[in-house]
């Protein structure tokens, strides 16, 4: 698996979508993994990420703006927590901040 942000909050590489959902570090990024990175094949894997598929499509409708070169993700109309804006930002400037060097 081409993982983009997993990896660079973990520490760790991981091979399979099974590695990923072992790990709890890892598990809490899966939604931000499916959000940034459309080079995977997320639909294969639903079954298994529901939970983490649907809150990825959530921010990308919220946040379609900001995603305008990515594959699209289903449209579904919910509030995000508010909680978890602050790691949405974090691994948002993360990458802009990476393309720009």
């Amino acid at each position: 698996m081409k993982l983009k942000i997993i990896p660079v909050f973990t520490g760790k590489d991981y091979q399979s979508i099974d590695e990923i959902l072992k790990d709890k570090k890892a598990k809490k990024l899966l939604w931000a993994e499916i959000l940034f990175n459309d080079k995977i094949n997320w639909e294969k894997y639903k079954d298994k990420i529901e939970k983490d598929y649907k809150k990825a499509a959530i921010y990308y409708t919220n946040f379609r703006y900001l995603f305008k070169n990515r594959k699209p993700l289903p449209e579904i109309k919910e509030k995000i927590d508010e909680r978890e804006i602050r790691r949405f930002e974090e691994i948002y400037r993360f990458l802009n901040k990476i393309r720009s060097l």
